[in-house]
């Protein structure tokens, strides 16, 4: 609580900012934003990182490489959510920026026992986070949510232990009601398309299929055989052969499956870690522009930049000039293509903060920009140096490591290899960001590694969600297949038969 007092009594001096104190909670995997009080933040940072050791202990996943941490914003009701989601039924999201994959979430309790409170919103888009990070690869649709529906209910008893693998209430309607979906079409089908009421059938469908297999050792092989094949491409594979008694068989058990008591698992106590826990008071200026923040980092409409970067600039003026406002507003002009305007305030804000890495971005690119139209030596040297800058500033900011590549990318010739590895940190740190993933799989198909590049479009390809990146995987991914096959050797003629 250390400063916290005076902060709320400075706050509470300036004019028109009407705020609560935000507070800031740091773990090994999570930076968490919220205006609650500190007991309340640190009991929700603890759940976020027993939640994470729980995946690992049940994938056994013991990767020291972290990746950027998960930034999550409690904000006080969920109307500002669906605000900033641009969607009335969005209750809380997940996304990435090109620094951080964030969610954002209501602080408001569950209103009813059939609907999804925040924590299981949260579990579910974790899960997706921790699958794409740890073991990406070519699963179905139903697969991918039903992994992630499976670990949505969590329950934390006071001895310190994680129950884990209950029923999500919010999905029970759908399945007993309206029965579960049809085996045939789950395995056949994305969530395109789906209403609200096959939408809940169809998620329940994909957490009862999880849940039966993973508490059913006796067919868990099957389960398995069949994502191994689909994921390694196997051609004409028959879905029937892989399930004892085809799918109908499975799924007349699966029905069987459902009208028992389930089951559900517990991690013992003292096989739970947490780690540090640092919480401090976050920046008043920062604060207040949390959430034009995060209508930013949303990906918005063109339309709506000027704005966002209106209202930043309206907010920064109550304070005192501050850097991380001033890189805020240049960022958004930047997107905003006023560039003039991006590289002032940018510039504004290096003066107040030398060592503010995302400023020195901005910079970078529109300098980038700048020399690419000239062409002119010193213009390229210039771009060169902002990203340098942001990269020392910075060395685990992915947004310098991915300039660096694009800079070489627009000025031509050959790529050295320092642009690869920089672009395969960005890569790594980040590999949930569609973006770095799909720069990253064209560098490799770029050094004629066409077979990896496919393998790392796969989780684009075969998103459970429809949209252009995914459409644009497809097609990428069938011309690194074909050029592979092209780099192939041929394979050896049988040996003759002995005379």
């Amino acid at each position: 609580m250390k400063g916290l007092l005076a902060l709320a009594f400075m706050v509470a001096l300036l004019p028109d900012t009407a705020h609560a104190a935000w507070l800031q909670a740091k773990s090994r995997h999570f930076t968490i934003y919220s205006e609650s009080n500190e007991a309340k933040l640190r009991d929700f940072a603890e759940k976020l990182e027993k939640f994470d050791c729980l995946l690992r202990r049940v994938t056994g996943i013991d990767d020291p490489q972290a990746g950027s941490p998960v930034h999550v914003y409690l904000l006080s009701n969920d109307a500002k959510v669906k605000a900033i989601a641009r969607n009335p039924h969005l209750s809380g999201f997940y996304t990435t920026s090109d620094r951080f994959a964030f969610a954002v979430l209501g602080r408001g309790q569950k209103t009813g026992q059939f609907d999804a409170g925040a924590e299981e919103i949260l579990f579910h888009e974790y899960s997706h986070h921790f699958m794409l990070h740890h073991f990406p690869a070519a699963y179905p649709a139903w697969y991918v949510e039903g992994f992630a529906e499976f670990f949505s209910v969590v329950k934390f008893p006071k001895d310190g232990s994680i129950e884990f693998g209950h029923i999500p209430l919010m999905r029970a309607p759908g399945l007993i009601m309206a029965s579960p979906y049809p085996l045939k079409q789950l395995f056949a089908r994305d969530t395109e398309g789906l209403g609200l009421r096959d939408g809940d059938r169809y998620y329940g469908t994909a957490w009862l299929l999880t849940h039966y297999y993973q508490y059913r050792p006796d067919r868990r092989e099957e389960i398995s055989h069949y994502l191994k094949d689909l994921s390694a491409g196997v051609p004409d594979m028959k879905l029937d052969s892989y399930f004892a008694g085809g799918v109908d068989g499975l799924e007349k058990d699966l029905r069987a499956y459902m009208r028992q008591r389930l089951t559900a698992s517990r991690l013992a106590a003292n096989a739970v870690t947490v780690g540090e826990i640092a919480i401090s008071p976050v920046d008043p200026v920062r604060g207040a522009l949390i959430e034009d923040e995060l209508r930013l980092m949303n990906h918005p409409p063109a339309d709506e930049l000027p704005l966002i970067a209106d209202s930043i600039r309206a907010t920064s003026a109550k304070f005192p000039p501050n850097a991380y406002a001033l890189t805020l507003l240049a960022e958004a002009e930047w997107k905003a293509e006023k560039k003039d305007e991006a590289l002032a305030d940018a510039d504004r804000a290096i003066a107040l903060d030398p060592a503010l890495s995302r400023a020195y971005g901005v910079r970078a690119n529109v300098l980038l920009d700048r020399a690419y139209d000239s062409d002119a030596e010193a213009d390229w040297k210039a771009a060169r140096s902002m990203i340098v800058k942001a990269n020392r500033a910075d060395t685990e900011d992915p947004v310098p490591l991915a300039l660096y590549y694009r800079y070489h990318q627009m000025r031509g010739g050959e790529m050295p290899d320092v642009g690869y590895d920089g672009l395969a940190k960005a890569y790594a740190l980040l590999p949930q960001n569609p973006e770095y993933r799909a720069n990253y799989a064209a560098s490799m198909a770029a050094r004629g590694d066409y077979a990896r590049a496919s393998r790392l479009l796969d989780p684009l390809a075969f998103s459970p969600h429809p949209s252009g990146m995914r459409e644009w995987a497809v097609g990428q991914k069938a011309e690194y297949d074909a050029r592979a096959k092209e780099k192939a050797p041929p394979a050896k003629p049988p040996a003759s038969a002995a005379p």
